[in-house]
């Protein structure tokens, strides 16, 4: 929690700069997993549709190319599958996402209208989970943080002198296991991974 309340300080105080802009983003998510075991016999249980809320901060960095980060609200799920061991099971999961990503423009493609392009990472932390049935015990602790890699391609448009709306198709991929401990010796080498695809529609101001 201190170092939510660290980034979010540090955020705002750079925001206090006249170049670097806010806004906010909401973002309909893709959410599914990668599940792994040594024996290869756990599996992703499919994909489910969730809705992601957030604080973008824009810096720019020269006329083409700017420095993203913000604070962003991100609902996931642990769920996965084992045939052999007859396991079925789903976990929510939620982070605060800190991005920090760098955005390349291209010209305008039509007045007032321009292309980006976004690459980078983030650190989330976790701020909750729990298992989607009480029945389910298999996950014993979660690991408190994930790193995901962030792509996204999108456009941008000024609808006035100092509002901007934005659109753009995003994939993330977790890079760490989000699983810490699990209750069972016959699992214990169990790693789900996250995947991530959204749209993201916002404004800046």
């Amino acid at each position: 929690m201190r170092s939510i309340l660290f980034c979010s300080f540090i955020l705002f105080s750079a925001a206090a700069s006249a170049q670097v802009r806010l806004g906010l983003k909401l973002a309909p998510v893709i959410v599914s997993n990668r599940a792994a075991n040594d024996a290869q016999t756990a599996n992703n249980d499919g994909s489910v549709v969730k809705m992601s809320i957030g604080l973008i901060a824009d810096k720019p960095l020269a006329e083409t190319y700017l420095l993203s980060s913000g604070l962003v609200y991100i609902p996931k799920r642990a769920a996965f599958r084992d045939s052999d061991l007859a396991i079925k099971e789903e976990y929510n999961v939620q982070y605060l996402q800190i991005p920090l990503t760098v955005k390349l423009f291209t010209n305008e493609v039509a007045p007032d209208l321009k292309v980006y392009f976004q690459i980078g990472g983030g650190l989330e932390i976790k701020v909750f989970d729990e298992p989607l049935d009480p029945t389910y015990t298999l996950v014993e602790s979660f690991n408190p943080v994930d790193i995901p890699v962030i792509l996204a391609s999108g456009i941008e448009y000024r609808a006035g002198l100092s509002t901007t709306i934005f659109a753009a198709f995003s994939y993330q991929r977790g890079l760490t296991n989000v699983i810490n401990q699990t209750t069972s010796a016959t699992i214990d080498d169990l790693a789900v991974r996250s995947t991530v695809v959204s749209i993201d529609l916002g404004v800046k101001f």
